[in-house]
């Protein structure tokens, strides 16, 4: 059976530095239900994951 192709990702998680709490990164969920990391500046390993809502994010800018 042909695997699914990857059409179209949405942000579901923050991936933050454990130390600063700074956003170095967020976890993307494709069609696919494949979970992916994409970073700001390169893979980082010591890191924390925060549950995102990007829908009430949006509303807080104005969007």
């Amino acid at each position: 059976m042909p695997r699914k192709k990857r059409l179209h990702a949405e942000p579901i998680k923050r991936i933050l530095d454990r130390k600063t709490r700074v956003v170095v990164g967020w976890l993307y969920r494709w069609n696919t239900g494949a979970e992916v990391p994409m970073w700001k500046d390169g893979k980082r390993t010591d890191v924390i994951y925060e549950e995102w809502n990007v829908a009430s994010q949006s509303r807080g800018r104005g969007a």
